[in-house]
């Protein structure tokens, strides 16, 4: 049994990397730095998609297995498609009995599991899995990865500051903070916070209030920070799934019967401009 992980994340990447450890000694991972989570490491030069899909299409592995960002996801339903193998995204836990393989995953927007039956060769993504990785020595072996079609002509960051998708601390926006000047009054409690801002779908991709490479949930990023504040935030599903592995939440929102209040530890009736501005404060009085 052999098994292939890759993530373009590191946390991602751990969190295959002790799934794959719990089946099998014969792991092999594909990262952009040396790490020792595999008894193999292929150590990429770049995260060119087009040669990710090319390159982890040629590893002749029982079951790959990919971390769950947005990238990783894309990378791993390619290669089932090129190789016309199954795929199951949202893992949460698997077995194997010879080519045979049970799986746990997430399903209609994390709010149930589903099980499933498949059989190897197997593409999965893991949406969460307990443990850490054991250190194992790794043999090393560098890769130059083929140029694919799409190019990088220039990187600009878009977002500047923290990505929510490692962040520890999150201070999420929904549309009921009221306006994208609003927003600042969150961007300042994040920055006080050492966080970083995220969106759901309508501010980020509809409204234009944040940049859509922060937008949280089912079509965007899935975060796990220890701390998740949701600002104006109604928790529809879709935003849900993508927040469900915090381990705090607190929510904001003048509406009382917003959904979010069922998924969140703490509620706050109330206005989250107000709440930006006297948490903020009171920070900023503790830092001296």
């Amino acid at each position: 049994m052999k098994v292939v992980v890759f993530s373009e994340a590191l946390q991602f990447f751990k969190m295959a990397s002790a799934l794959a450890q719990s089946l099998t000694e014969d792991t092999v991972g594909v990262f952009t730095q040396k790490v020792n989570f595999t008894r193999k490491l292929y150590l990429v030069d770049k995260v060119d998609e087009d040669g990710l899909v090319d390159f982890l299409s040629s590893t002749n592995f029982d079951l790959l297995v990919t971390g769950n960002v947005r990238r990783d996801r894309a990378i791993a339903s390619r290669v089932a498609g090129r190789l016309k193998v199954g795929y199951v995204p949202d893992v949460t836990s698997i077995k194997l009995e010879g080519n045979k393989v049970s799986a746990t995953r997430l399903a209609y927007s994390g709010i149930a599991t589903a099980e499933v039956e498949s059989s190897t060769p197997l593409v999965i993504t893991v949406s969460s899995f307990p443990g850490e990785p054991k250190e194992v020595e790794a043999e090393v072996v560098r890769v130059e990865l083929k140029e694919g079609k799409v190019r990088v002509l220039e990187v600009k960051r878009s977002s500047g500051g923290l990505s929510p998708a490692t962040a520890q601390i999150v201070v999420g926006v929904g549309r009921g903070i009221g306006s994208k000047e609003n927003v600042s009054y969150a961007q300042e409690l994040a920055s006080v916070l050492g966080g970083a801002v995220a969106g759901t779908r309508p501010v980020c991709a509809e409204l234009g209030w944040l940049p859509e490479d922060v937008q949280v949930g089912l079509s965007g990023l899935r975060i796990r920070p220890r701390l998740y504040l949701a600002l104006g935030v109604s928790g529809q599903p879709q935003h849900i799934a993508g927040i469900r592995d915090s381990k705090v939440v607190v929510a904001v929102n003048k509406d009382e019967n917003a959904p979010i209040a069922e998924n969140a530890d703490y509620f706050v009736a109330g206005d989250a401009v107000e709440f930006c501005k006297v948490f903020t404060e009171k920070i900023l009085k503790l830092k001296g």
